[in-house]
C-alpha cells in the first residue's frame, strides 16, 4: 500500500513539475491521441497510452485499444517505469514477480507485455510514461526499438511543453488586454512605421476615435497638431534608432476628433517582439492637472506674498535644521541672498550662539511643545539686535514630525523704547519720591520744633539706624531706604496735644496711652503710599516701639513677626533718647546707655540688633 509519496522532497518536485502542465482532468487532445496511435501501429500492440502517474493514481491523456481514464497508482505498471533508468521493458509479466499477481495482468485485460518510455521533462522529472502493451508475451525491443519508443516519449514531452507554453501565451495575452482595457489612461500601440495596432477604451473616449476606426493608421497624423508633426516624428525616430528599449515622456497639446485641443502628457516606450521594434503610447490628459498645479501655484504666489510682507522673520527648519524656507525680511536681516540661505543652519550665520539655539530646536523636536524665547544675537556685521521667537513642530501628512516652522519678532526697538520708558519712569518715581520724602521730612520736622528738647534727634536716629542696617549686612538699598525713613518715625507726635508732649516731668499712665497713640497716628499718615520710601517709613512708625517679648505696642508683635525695620529703630531711638536731655531727665552717658540697652537684649530689643550696635561703636570708637 502507497503512503504518502508527496512528502518526499523528490516525489514533491516531480508532483510540481506535473502540476505544471495542467493537463490532469483535461479532455482527449488530437496530438496526444495521434502519439499513441503511431507507437501502435509502429509496434503492433493493441493497447497504448499517455500515462500519467499522480499521487494516488495513474492518468491517461491518451489511450489507444482500451477505454480507460485512470487506474489506481497501486497497480500502476508505470509507476516501476519511472523509478527505472531508461524504458522499462516486461515481455512477460507473468514471470515477473512485480507484475504477476497484478489485477491488469489476471484480470479481463490479461496485459502480458509491457514496455513504458519515461515522459523526462526539461529539468529531469519523470512525470509518466508512452506505454505499449499486449495481451500475448513478446520478445524483449531492440535497441533501435527502444530508441524509437523514447523518441516517441520525448515528442509527447514536447507536446506538453507546447501546450504549456502556448498556455502562457493565452494567459499573457489575456492579461495585456486586460490591462490595456483597463487603464485609466489612453493606451496606444504602434508598430515602428506609427501605425496602430492597439487602441484601448480610453484612448477611445479621451481621442474621440473608434478602435475599428484608427488600426492601422499614422497615429501622429491623427492626434499631433500641424505644426508639431514634424518634431514630433523626429523625437520617435530617434528613439526608434535606439538599440535597446527605451521611454521618453514630454507634454505637448493633442488634438481630439473634431479639432479640441488638450494638453496631455505623451509617454512613448519602446519594446521589441521577435525583433520587431514596437512603441506603447501612454497618453494622459493634464487638463485637471494643469488646473490644480496653476491654482497651487496661485495658493504659492498669495501665501509667498503675505509671507514676505510680514515686517518680522518666518522659517521653516527641516529635522536636520536646515533653512528650507525663509520670507524676504529674514534673509535681508541676515544680509544673505535666499539661495545662499536655504539648505544651510543657523552654525553658519551665528556660530556664537550655537548651542543654545541647538538645545530651543532639540527641545521643540523631542517634546512637540511650542517654544517661545527672547535672545540677544550678535550679527555677521557686528551689530546687537534683541529677538522674540516663537518655534513649533510641523508635521508631514502622516503626522510625523517634519522640521520646525517659527517665526523671529526683532524687538530691538521696543527694548530701547521700553528702556527709555524706564528711565523716564524712575526719573518720575525719584521726583515723586524725593517730593514725599519732603513732604515727610517737614511734617517729622514740624513734629520735632513742638519739642525743642529733642534737637537733632531724627537725624541720629537715622544714622544710627543706617549703621546698624549696614552692620547687619542688609542689602545696600534697604539701608539707604531705612537711613532715609527713619527720620519719620515719631511723624505721628504731630497729633498729641501741646499739652501733654511738652509737659515738663513724667506723664501721667492715662497721658503716656495718649502719646502711644502716635505710632498708629503716624501710621495713618503714611499709610497708602506706593513708593517704597513711603512704605519703609509706615512700617517704622508703626512698629517701632514693640518689643522682642511681645510687650510692646500697638499690636504686641514679638520676635521676629516685628519687621527688621522697626527692630533696628527701637535700639537706635532709645540710645538717642538715653543719651539726650529732656525736661524729665539728664542725659546719659553713652556707656550707661549702652549698658541698659544691653540689659534689654532678648526683652525689649532684638539680641541681633544690639551686635549690630556693638560692632558699629567699635567702629566708630577705632575711628
Amino acid at each position: 500500500m502507497l503512503g504518502d509519496l508527496s512528502t518526499f522532497p523528490l516525489e514533491a518536485a516531480r508532483l510540481a513539475a506535473l502540476r505544471r502542465y495542467a493537463v490532469l482532468g483535461t479532455p482527449p487532445e488530437a496530438a496526444f491521441d495521434r502519439a499513441v496511435q503511431v507507437a501502435a501501429q509502429v509496434y503492433g500492440v493493441p493497447i497504448a497510452l499517455v500515462s500519467l502517474v499522480d499521487v494516488r493514481r495513474q492518468w491517461f491523456k491518451a489511450c489507444y485499444g482500451v477505454d480507460m481514464r485512470e487506474t489506481d497508482r497501486s497497480i500502476s505498471m508505470c509507476t516501476h517505469a519511472l523509478e527505472h533508468d531508461g524504458v522499462l521493458i516486461v515481455p512477460d509479466t507473468t514471470l515477473d514477480e512485480r507484475f504477476a499477481q497484478n489485477p491488469l495482468v489476471t484480470g479481463p485485460l490479461h496485459i502480458r507485455f509491457y514496455a513504458g518510455a519515461p515522459l523526462v521533462t526539461p529539468d529531469g522529472h519523470k512525470v509518466g510514461t508512452l506505454c505499449i502493451l499486449d495481451t500475448v508475451p513478446r520478445p524483449s525491443l531492440t535497441p533501435e526499438q527502444t530508441a524509437t519508443l523514447q523518441a516517441l516519449a520525448d515528442g509527447v514531452v514536447s507536446e506538453l511543453e507546447l501546450r504549456c507554453a502556448l498556455a502562457e501565451q493565452a494567459r499573457e495575452r489575456h492579461v495585456h488586454t486586460a490591462v490595456v482595457k483597463a487603464s485609466l489612461d489612453a493606451m496606444v500601440i504602434v508598430d515602428h512605421d506609427g501605425c496602430v495596432l492597439e487602441w484601448n477604451p480610453s484612448a477611445e473616449q479621451l481621442l474621440g476615435y473608434n478602435r475599428e476606426d484608427v488600426l492601422g493608421a499614422d497615429l501622429m497624423r491623427l492626434i499631433v497638431p500641424p505644426g508639431d508633426y514634424n518634431r514630433h516624428k523626429l523625437g520617435v525616430a530617434q528613439l526608434g534608432q535606439e538599440q535597446t528599449a527605451g521611454q521618453r515622456r514630454i507634454e505637448l497639446p493633442i488634438l481630439r476628433r473634431g479639432g479640441e485641443t488638450l494638453h496631455c502628457e505623451y509617454t512613448v516606450t519602446s519594446f521589441y517582439v521577435d525583433d520587431e521594434q514596437l512603441f506603447t503610447v501612454y497618453i494622459r490628459d493634464l487638463t485637471e492637472v494643469r488646473a490644480a498645479r496653476e491654482a497651487m501655484k496661485a495658493s504659492y504666489s498669495l501665501l509667498r506674498a503675505v509671507v514676505d510682507s510680514v515686517p518680522e522673520t518666518i522659517f521653516v527648519k527641516n529635522l536636520e535644521r536646515q533653512y528650507v524656507m525663509m520670507n524676504t525680511t529674514g534673509a535681508a536681516r541676515l544680509g544673505q541672498p535666499m539661495e545662499a540661505i536655504l539648505g544651510r543652519t543657523d552654525e553658519d550665520f551665528f556660530p556664537a550662539s550655537m548651542a543654545a539655539r541647538r538645545q530651543r530646536d532639540e527641545a521643540v523636536l523631542e517634546t512637540g511643545t511650542p517654544m517661545v524665547t527672547e535672545f540677544t544675537e550678535k550679527f555677521p556685521d557686528g551689530t546687537y539686535r534683541h529677538f522674540w521667537t516663537s518655534k513649533d513642530v510641523y508635521r508631514d501628512p502622516s503626522g510625523n514630525a517634519a522640521g520646525l516652522i517659527g517665526a523671529a519678532f526683532d524687538i530691538t526697538q521696543r527694548k530701547q523704547d521700553e528702556a527709555i520708558i524706564r528711565g523716564y519712569n524712575q526719573t518720575l518715581r525719584d521726583q515723586v519720591e524725593a517730593a514725599q520724602f519732603e513732604i515727610l521730612a517737614r511734617l517729622a520736622r514740624a513734629a520735632e520744633y513742638r519739642d525743642d528738647d529733642t534737637g537733632e534727634h531724627m537725624n541720629r536716629v537715622a544714622m544710627t539706624a543706617a549703621g546698624i542696617a549696614r552692620e547687619l549686612n542688609l542689602p545696600d538699598e534697604t539701608v539707604a531706604l531705612i537711613g532715609r525713613a527713619a527720620p519719620m518715625h515719631d511723624v505721628g507726635k504731630i497729633g498729641i496735644s501741646d499739652s501733654i508732649l511738652l509737659k515738663p516731668g513724667r506723664l501721667t499712665p492715662e497721658e503716656f496711652e495718649l502719646v502711644k497713640a502716635h505710632t498708629t497716628i503716624g501710621a495713618s499718615i503714611l499709610e497708602g503710599g506706593n513708593s517704597p520710601l513711603v512704605m519703609v517709613a509706615e512700617e517704622i512708625a508703626r512698629t517701632h516701639h514693640e518689643r522682642w517679648d511681645g510687650t510692646g505696642y500697638p499690636a504686641g508683635l514679638a520676635g521676629e513677626t516685628i519687621p527688621i525695620t522697626g527692630r533696628i529703630v527701637a535700639v537706635a531711638d532709645v540710645l538717642d533718647a538715653l543719651t539726650s536731655e529732656r525736661p524729665y531727665k539728664q542725659a546719659w552717658s553713652f556707656e550707661a546707655a549702652m549698658t541698659e540697652i544691653r540689659t534689654q537684649a532678648g526683652r525689649q530689643f532684638d539680641p541681633a540688633v544690639i551686635a549690630a550696635l556693638e560692632r558699629l561703636t567699635c567702629a566708630h570708637q577705632q575711628d
